[in-house]
């Protein structure tokens, strides 16, 4: 067995005995630690959205489409899209409870025929 002595543990934080165990969707290297079992991934490699797609993924889950279907409209994961939505509904939150002006609009687009 190949012991990789680089990595630490996030569990434990021991260095030795943390051994390779395949690879994520993206391509980041798993480990895991022979002391107490936790698998890890140290540096996750992330994919970054502009911030069309993050709105545009917002909009669409606000007009009533589930996360899986933005997801394949999108290109995206659902649970990217979920955790956009969360982050979005969040910061509407913060800013009702400071007392900030929170404006919600929504225009049919069939209203100007």
């Amino acid at each position: 067995m190949c012991y990789n002595i680089n990595m630490k543990c996030e569990r434990c934080n021991k260095t030795d005995r943390q051994i390779k165990v395949g690879k994520t969707k993206s391509g980041s290297q798993r480990y895991q630690c022979k002391y107490c079992g936790k698998k890890y991934t140290p540096n996750p490699k992330i994919r970054s959205y502009s911030e069309e797609i993050r709105k545009q993924a917002i909009k669409l889950y606000m007009e009533g489409n589930s996360g899986r279907a933005v997801g394949r409209i999108l290109g995206i994961s659902k649970n990217t899209c979920v955790i956009w939505v969360k982050k979005y509904a969040k910061t509407i939150k913060e800013k009702k409870s400071q007392n900030e002006r929170v404006e919600v609009i929504e225009l049919d687009e069939l209203l100007g025929s």
